[in-house]
């Protein structure tokens, strides 16, 4: 019996893909119950992406579920491996049985499957029909497993499903939305502080720029001042993490950097990711410190406590309009501003108009999840993969735009000096050039995909579900 540790990222993804990883000294065992598959690997783990573990038949497994996240523990328990043999009378292997039990406290639960040896298909169905005969059940998830142990889930999604009904007031639909990713933003804020893995940072600020957009987007739900003013100290908390997640972006795509640039620049590139690590450090230093500051605190609890139906925050002239009304009329509306800056699109467009478009379709995305329960599932669901498929190509545009004024700066501020400051500019300069080509490539899709976005069809799939039966769009009906 061996002393272990149950793990699994923070948003579940292992228990989700019906996968254990348990950590045992140092190795790392993979148990998939819905293959029937016992793997292991040496593996010491720490809390860093699992794309940083070394590579082993458990890690190359994780990383076809998860690659940013780091796992953590989820439980501390006891484990058995066992391996029998079923022989024949030539001592030859007919079948492989493998049985891992694993106990918490006074519970315990036993997990095993039975390994097909080519050839021997009669003994393997023979032990397999004994197994189910002695009460052995199959099992193609991790939940009764959990229960069995008595392991709680951790209740976490970052997408999560809001309940929203059609003729509810638009601003108590609105309040709900507020509340649930102002919650979800708080449940990232000790993961930032320890730094377990780079997605709680990206998660919370996902989860802020959504409460920014409803406070934007949902004009006249709330009384404008107050918008305004939340708005503002909401884009002041982030403004705290804004370095930090920039140094993440840089650090994370290291490979494609190296993938980019011939191996004669690997030397300036790894001078300059050093020298980014250690800002790095600094900047996760003033993110935990703000974070835990009680100003933070203080202000995100009065945030909470705001965002309450029926209370403290106030009125906008549409206040109690139908939440499917508002719906229609702000999907249709922004669906249109995102076809009429396309159409203004071409080859000699400047970086700025692309990056306005890709902010209009930001703000369309949010709107349709946002509003995804009022509308039928299958429908919306394919509008917003359309959508998602252009928005993929002016993400990687906006993202080699800004990563080569970033490399610009970095430049001109002589990150090192002496030596290696010319390795790191040879290195700057080659990478540049790659990442301007790869711009001008991702140009060019985006046009493509516009024509696409704009087409008759999607045209006329937003029309179907966002206008209302007698073919208005109720821009008569609400205040603009």
């Amino acid at each position: 019996m061996q002393q272990a540790v149950l793990l699994d990222t923070f948003d579940n993804h292992m228990f989700q893909a019906a996968k254990l990883i348990i950590k045992v000294d140092k190795q790392l065992l993979l148990l998939d119950l819905q293959a029937g598959q016992l793997l292991g690997q040496a593996a010491p783990v720490s809390q860093v992406a699992i794309e940083d573990l070394d590579r082993g038949p458990v890690v190359d497994m994780l990383l076809e579920v998860t690659r940013l996240r780091a796992l953590l523990p989820i439980a501390e328990v006891r484990v058995r491996r066992e391996e029998y043999r079923v022989l024949d009378d030539e001592e030859k292997t007919l079948v492989r049985i493998y049985h891992l039990t694993i106990i918490r406290g006074r519970k315990f639960a036993g997990i095993g499957y039975v390994q097909h040896l080519r050839g021997y298909s009669e003994a393997y169905n023979d032990i397999r029909q004994g197994l189910e005969n002695c009460g052995a059940k199959g099992c193609q998830n991790a939940d009764g497993l959990y229960t069995t142990l008595g392991i709680a889930i951790r209740e976490y999604n970052v997408k999560p499903e809001i309940g929203l009904f059609p003729e509810t007031s638009i601003k108590e639909s609105a309040t709900i939305i507020l509340q649930t990713f102002l919650k979800i933003a708080r449940q990232n804020e000790q993961g930032v502080i320890d730094d377990c893995d780079t997605e709680f940072l990206h998660d919370y600020r996902v989860c802020l720029r959504k409460v920014r957009s409803v406070l934007s987007l949902f004009v006249g739900v709330f009384y404008a001042k107050d918008s305004a003013r939340l708005k503002d100290e909401l884009a002041e908390i982030m403004r705290t993490t804004n370095g930090l997640r920039d140094l993440d972006v840089y650090l994370l795509n290291r490979a494609e950097y190296y993938r980019l640039v011939p191996p004669h620049a690997h030397g300036g590139l790894q001078i300059l990711f050093n020298e980014l690590a250690q800002r790095r450090k600094v900047e996760r230093g003033k993110v935990g410190n703000a974070l835990q500051s009680k100003e933070y605190l203080h202000h995100m609890e009065s945030l909470e406590k705001l965002f309450v139906i029926g209370t403290k925050i106030k009125s906008g002239p549409q206040a109690n309009f139908p939440s499917l009304s508002f719906a229609r009329r702000l999907i249709m509306k922004r669906y249109r501003k995102v076809c009429k800056t396309g159409r203004a699109l071409d080859e000699t467009t400047p970086d700025e108009s692309i990056h306005q478009l890709r902010i209009h379709c930001k703000k369309l995305r949010y709107l349709m999840e946002f509003f995804a329960p009022l509308f039928p599932a299958a429908e919306i669901k394919q509008l917003i993969r359309a959508l998602k498929l252009l928005q993929d190509n002016l993400g990687n545009f906006n993202d080699y735009s800004v990563q080569q004024q970033f490399l610009e700066k970095l430049l001109a501020s002589h990150i090192v000096g002496g030596a290696k400051a010319l390795a790191v500019a040879h290195s700057i300069g080659a990478l540049t050039a790659m990442l301007y080509q790869l711009q001008g490539d991702e140009r060019n899709r985006i046009i493509e995909h516009l024509a696409t976005f704009d087409s008759l069809d999607i045209r006329n799939a937003f029309t179907k579900l966002f206008l209302t039966e007698d073919g208005s769009d109720e821009d008569n009906n609400l205040l603009q």
